[in-house]
C-alpha cells in the first residue's frame, strides 16, 4: 500500500524490494478482497446478524493475531479480544525499518501472514518459529498489517498488562510476562468513535488459567461476550481445558466454532438455540481422529435444519469439508 508523500519510509517505496513485495502481496490481497472476503460478509449479514452476536466485545481464545476472520464475521464489535502463546510483541518504529534489510524481511514478513490469508488460519508451529524473533518479536506486526489491508487508521498503540483485578493497565518493563499484551484504537472507513484491538499472551489450559483470576475477572467484566473457535487445534477437547470451557459457556451470549472448538456433547439445548452450517465428516489431517460422533449424526440426519456454507474455514482449507457451529443462548 503506498504510503504518504511526507511519509518517513516513502522514499523505500522506490526500492525494488517493496516493489516486488508490494506486487506478491497485492496478488495475496486480491484473491481474499474478491473471493473469501465478500463470502464472509454475506454470512455475517445472513446468518449471525441476532442481538446474541453484536455483543460490545467478541472473544476469540486461540485465536492468535487473526484479525482478518474476527472482524468480517463480527463488524458490530467494538472491542476485539483475541489471545495466543506467542508474544504480543512491539511495534517497530521507522528507523528500525529503515535499518532492516528489506530482501529478506519483507518476504519472510508475506510468507508468515499468507496462511491466514490463503488458509484462513495461522500454523501455531510457523508462528512458534517466526514471531520470537526470528522474524517479528511478537503479533503486533501482523495485526497491523491485516488492519491496514482492511482499511482502518490506527489511533494508537500500547503495551498493554492486566492488574490483579483484571484492569488494563499500561505495561511497565520490569512487569511479569503472564497476561502481556498490545492494544490498538483504529478507525474503519466512516467511523468517528475508535475501537479497540487487545491481544493478550496467556496459557489457557486449567491450570494456569485457574491461577490466572486477572484475567477470568477481565473477561467477566465484559460478559456477555460473542465467542469465537477457529482452528483452536482441538484443544477444548482436552480434559486439561475443561476451565476454558465453563468461562466461555458463562460468559458468552453466542458461540461460533468450527468443530476444534467446544465439542458438541457440552451444549445443552436447554440453554443453547443450535443452528450447523456446511458438512461434518471427520476432522482432517492429523487431527482424524478427533471425530464427534453425535455431531457427524446431527449432520446426516439434518436435525438441526442444516444450512450451507459458503467458504471454506479452518483445518482443510477446502481439501475437505468445513463445519461451522452456532450457539445463541435461549432468553
Amino acid at each position: 500500500m503506498p504510503g504518504r508523500a511526507d511519509g518517513p519510509l516513502h522514499d523505500l517505496e522506490s526500492s525494488q524490494d517493496w516493489r516486488d513485495h508490494a506486487h506478491d502481496f497485492a496478488r495475496i490481497w486480491t484473491r481474499f478482497e474478491t473471493v473469501r472476503q465478500p463470502r464472509l460478509r454475506d454470512f455475517q449479514k445472513a446468518e449471525l446478524n441476532a442481538e446474541a452476536f453484536r455483543t460490545e466485545t467478541l472473544f476469540y481464545p486461540f485465536g492468535g493475531p487473526d484479525i482478518l476472520t474476527a472482524s468480517q464475521l463480527f463488524p458490530h464489535q467494538k472491542t476485539y479480544v483475541l489471545v495466543g502463546l506467542e508474544p504480543p510483541g512491539t511495534v517497530p518504529d521507522a528507523a528500525a525499518i529503515r535499518s532492516a534489510h528489506l530482501e529478506r524481511y519483507l518476504p519472510r514478513l508475506r510468507f508468515t501472514l499468507e496462511s491466514v490469508f490463503r488458509r484462513s488460519f495461522f500454523v501455531t508451529a510457523d508462528m512458534d518459529k517466526q514471531l520470537r524473533g526470528q522474524i517479528t518479536d511478537g503479533v503486533a506486526p501482523l495485526l497491523l498489517v491485516q488492519l491496514g489491508r482492511l482499511g482502518a487508521t490506527i489511533k494508537g498503540a500500547e503495551s498493554v498488562m492486566l492488574d490483579e483485578q483484571g484492569m488494563v493497565r499500561k505495561r511497565t518493563p520490569d512487569a511479569p510476562r503472564r497476561n502481556a499484551g498490545v492494544a490498538f484504537e483504529f478507525t474503519f472507513a466512516g467511523e468517528s468513535q475508535p475501537r479497540r484491538l487487545m491481544y493478550f499472551s496467556l496459557n489457557l489450559s486449567d491450570k494456569p488459567l485457574a491461577e490466572n483470576r486477572a484475567f477470568q475477572a477481565f473477561l467477566a467484566t465484559r460478559k456477555p461476550v460473542a465467542t469465537f473457535f477457529k482452528s483452536a487445534s482441538y484443544l477444548p477437547h482436552r480434559k486439561d481445558f475443561a476451565l476454558i470451557r465453563e468461562v466461555v459457556l458463562a460468559n458468552s451470549s453466542a458461540v461460533l466454532q468450527d468443530d476444534t472448538g467446544i465439542p458438541y456433547r457440552y451444549i445443552d439445548r436447554g440453554v443453547w438455540n443450535v443452528q450447523l452450517y456446511g458438512d461434518y465428516t471427520r476432522p482432517y489431517g492429523s487431527f482424524r481422529n478427533m471425530v464427534q460422533p453425535d455431531l457427524k449424526r446431527a449432520f446426516e440426519e439434518k436435525g438441526e435444519n442444516v444450512h450451507p456454507l459458503p467458504f471454506y474455514l479452518g483445518y482443510g482449507y477446502g481439501r475437505a469439508p468445513s463445519t461451522l457451529l452456532a450457539f445463541r443462548k435461549k432468553s
